[in-house]
């Protein structure tokens, strides 16, 4: 990996390797192979049986680079035309792998010795892989985890807030409603009432999102529904005790709250000379920030991510590749390595 340019053959080779978060074997052993043969010391660290993260680093790491080599579905292999490298993780974030290690790659030959690279699984579902990395032995003075912001620095993203709400009622003949109680309209009622509720705002992270993303109840038309319940996500800006102590009196006793899963807002580390975003979207940083301070930033547009056309344009990737030697010299130098 002598030229940046190989950064478009690399995200396409990763592309080709389908690894849908449960799925990641494969894209891992390509990762181990290329990396041990490219001089770094490497490990792979069992997440759960066939799948595993891979360590790369020369001496001991005081800058970590990180992303996630797992995707959501379905598979489609990769493709490329004069601007574009399109495929199943192009964008999310196998080309930001990609660029992460031609980055790395060049660092290295610069005489860098203190580098690490971290690649991780099952960030999309529920972060095992970066909660397993934990484990590892690495206590570096910055991470920097990729996913696409457009080649701009994050300076923070929102927090999600995902529950599950449960109405109950009685079953009756529906035309004789009086007989029962509707639980579906309960939860109507609430979730309306949810929607036009005053969330935070934070004068960085912006406003909060309420999406009403599942709803599920009832048997029949002509049955009063005992049961009806819905999955909602905030995308929160402050702490989320918060959001659910001021949803208490909003819900009051139509329905019961469980949390199915929950990350904090995250502010970030930021380096002065990079253009600068916030992002809405979720990371594992929550998780990760407990090997260093973090930073995200990576090449691709998020709005490209998960679609049924990911695609990330090739200048963004080359522009990625150079980012990550300068962010990476620029971090080196505040945390006084020589």
């Amino acid at each position: 990996m002598k030229s940046p340019t190989d950064v478009f053959a690399l995200t396409r080779q990763l592309v080709d390797i389908q690894s849908v978060t449960g799925n990641e074997g494969r894209v891992g052993r390509f990762l181990l192979d290329l990396l041990r043969r490219d001089g770094w010391e490497c490990l792979s660290q069992e997440v759960s049986p066939g799948r595993f993260n891979v360590l790369a680093r020369c001496g001991r790491p005081s800058v970590l680079l990180t992303t996630h080599i797992d995707t959501v579905p379905p598979f489609f292999p990769s493709s490329e035309n004069g601007d574009w490298i399109s495929g199943r993780g192009s964008c999310d974030a196998k080309g930001i792998a990609a660029a992460m290690i031609c980055a790395a790659s060049a660092l290295r030959e610069e005489g860098v010795s203190d580098l690490g690279l971290l690649f991780v699984v099952g960030e999309e579902t529920d972060s095992d892989g970066a909660r397993k990395a934990l484990e590892l032995d690495l206590h570096c003075s910055f991470i920097v985890d990729g996913e696409p912001t457009d080649n701009h620095l994050a300076e923070g993203h929102k927090g999600t807030l995902w529950l599950r709400l449960l109405a109950t009622g009685t079953t009756a003949h529906s035309a004789y409603p009086e007989r029962g109680e509707s639980a579906t309209a309960k939860l109507v009622d609430c979730l309306y009432d949810l929607s036009r509720h005053s969330f935070p705002e934070d004068p960085v992270l912006g406003r909060s999102l309420l999406n009403i993303g599942k709803l599920d109840g009832g048997v029949a038309p002509n049955v009063v529904a005992d049961r009806a319940e819905a999955e909602v996500l905030i995308r929160t800006v402050r702490q989320n005790a918060q959001y659910l102590d001021s949803m208490a009196p909003v819900i009051g006793e139509r329905c019961t709250v469980e949390v199915i899963r929950t990350s904090e807002a995250q502010r970030m580390h930021v380096v002065s000379g990079f253009p600068r975003k916030v992002v809405g979207f979720g990371t594992d940083i929550p998780v990760l920030r407990d090997l260093g301070q973090p930073l995200l930033v990576g090449p691709g547009s998020i709005l490209e991510a998960h679609t049924v056309a990911e695609k990330i344009a090739k200048q963004e990737l080359l522009e990625g590749v150079g980012l990550y030697q300068r962010l990476v010299r620029a971090l080196r130098s505040d945390s006084k390595v020589p």
